[in-house]
């Protein structure tokens, strides 16, 4: 027909349209995780809680009042390393900024130290000294957190993360009662803590990074400073046994590694 298209021409004019221009092939982009569910172990550092470099004490108290010379001690108690165990939930409504309610089982036992500092102490204080020397008292802390995430590469094999949140601890020993035993099983009151807290408040910042095991698990593995504010001793007690007390923030290093399930994610898309 007089001033049509030749059909050649259109056929090419159409394969053209639907090819891809040079250097742009079609990219596949992988899904973006929206909520997680993270399981994690790790390893928590201990701290130095309080010392007391001069203690009077004797074993015998009568209406307040010692009935034998007093001894002095050096004493001090910190929080040994332990084991972290937990368990977190994380949801992104966008690519980068998201939210994470966790839960986690601290050990965080506490270990005394004692010295005898006088030349001629009495027998009980020898004892009690030596046996409360090194002892460990097997304590456990529950801590629950709310933190921001800021992630990068959501959609990548790997992507890092910044964590920054507060939260509570709950510990079931105080950190300020201190009890001494003898050779012959004698229990000695050394501090009373008559007013004890078992909740401490918790601040943590956080780095990790994710990295994809398969369309629905990634492995993680993070590091954290855990600053939680316990109670301490600041000084000698008189002989009512109560020792005057302040409270400050300890720093505690957290490694852990974990694995995510991905219960939600934003499929990717070509382009």
């Amino acid at each position: 027909m007089p001033g049509s298209q030749p059909r050649p021409v259109l056929l090419l004019l159409g394969l053209l349209a639907g090819v891809p221009a040079p250097g742009r092939a079609a990219v596949q982009v992988g899904p973006r995780p929206t909520l997680v569910l993270t399981l994690v172990a790790g390893v928590a550092d201990g701290a130095g809680l309080w010392t007391v470099p001069r203690q009077p004490f004797c074993p015998v108290y009568s209406s307040g009042s010692c009935a034998a010379p007093s001894d002095t001690l050096r004493l001090a108690r910190e929080q040994s390393s332990s084991i972290t165990i937990g368990a977190a939930v994380s949801y992104f409504p966008g690519s980068s900024v998201g939210i994470q309610a966790e839960m986690a089982y601290l050990g965080l036992p506490l270990r005394d130290a004692c010295a005898v500092l006088n030349l001629s102490p009495s027998q009980p204080s020898r004892q009690l000294c030596a046996n409360m020397q090194g002892a460990s008292h097997s304590t456990g802390a529950i801590s629950f957190a709310a933190s921001a995430l800021v992630r990068g590469a959501s959609r990548g094999q790997l992507s890092p993360y910044l964590r920054g949140g507060v939260g509570l601890v709950t510990f079931d020993h105080s950190p300020i009662e201190l009890v001494g035993v003898d050779s012959a099983a004698n229990s000695y009151q050394v501090f009373i803590d008559d007013s004890p807290q078992r909740i401490a408040v918790s601040f943590i910042a956080g780095a990790g990074f994710t990295m994809a095991l398969g369309s629905a698990y990634r492995f993680r593995l993070e590091a954290r400073d855990a600053m939680t504010r316990f109670q301490r001793v600041t000084g000698a007690s008189d002989a009512s046994l109560v020792p005057p007390t302040g409270a400050r923030f300890f720093h505690h290093f957290v490694l852990t590694m974990g694995l995510d399930v991905v219960l939600e994610q934003k499929r990717g898309r070509r382009y």
